[in-house]
C-alpha cells in the first residue's frame, strides 16, 4: 500500500475517530480535495427518557394526552411522522405502530439557535411512541443533557431547561392518559 493510499485511509477513519473523542474536524484540517463537502463533527452526551404506556391506555389515548398536555403548557404541536405505516408501504409488510410526535417553542428556539447554532440539531423537540413485540407501548425522546445545556447563557438555559421540563410532563402525562 502506498503512502498516499494509507493516508487517505486514515482520513477516511477520521470521522469516526472524531466522534468517539468528542473531537472537532474542521475544513482547514483537510487536504484541499476535501474541504467542499467537509463536515464538522462535535459529540455531545445526551440523554434518552423512555416511559411505558399504563394498561388500558391506548396508543390514540396517549396521543391524545400528550397533545393536550403540550397546549396546556404552550409547547406548539408541529407534526408527526408516521414511521410505521412509511415502513408497511415500503416493505409490503404490516408493521407496529411506530410514531414520531413534534413539538416547539418557536422562541425558546430563536434563543438558543442564537446563542449556539449547533443547537438547531436538537429541534423539534421529539417523543417517539412505539408499540413492542409484546404489544406495550412506549414514549421515547432524546433530552438535551445538562452539561450542554450549562454551556449555553443563563436566559437560554432556563428557557431550555422549561422545555425539557415540559417534554418529561407531556411523556408522563401520554403514559398516564391523563386527560
Amino acid at each position: 500500500m502506498s503512502w498516499k493510499s494509507t493516508a487517505w485511509t486514515g482520513l477516511a477513519a477520521l470521522p469516526a475517530l472524531t466522534l468517539l473523542l468528542g473531537l472537532q474536524v474542521r475544513a482547514e484540517d483537510l487536504p484541499a480535495a476535501k474541504r467542499a463537502d467537509a463536515l464538522t463533527l462535535s459529540s455531545v452526551p445526551v440523554r434518552i427518557a423512555r416511559i411505558q404506556v399504563r394498561d388500558g391506555v391506548s396508543f390514540d389515548d396517549a396521543v391524545e394526552s400528550m397533545r393536550l398536555r403540550a397546549n396546556q403548557r404552550n409547547l406548539k404541536y408541529v407534526g408527526v411522522n408516521q414511521l410505521g405505516k412509511e415502513i408497511e408501504a415500503l416493505s409490503g409488510r404490516p408493521s407496529r405502530r411506530i410514531e414520531i410526535f413534534s413539538f416547539c417553542d418557536g422562541l425558546v428556539a430563536r434563543q438558543m439557535i442564537e446563542a449556539d447554532p449547533s443547537m438547531l440539531a436538537y429541534m423539534p423537540c421529539r417523543i417517539g411512541m412505539l408499540e413492542d413485540d409484546q404489544h406495550r407501548i412506549w414514549l421515547i425522546a432524546m433530552l438535551i443533557d445538562e452539561s450542554v445545556m450549562q454551556a449555553l447563557p443563563p436566559a437560554a438555559r432556563e428557557s431550555a431547561q422549561h422545555v425539557i421540563a415540559t417534554l418529561r410532563e407531556i411523556m408522563v402525562a401520554g403514559a398516564r392518559g391523563d386527560l
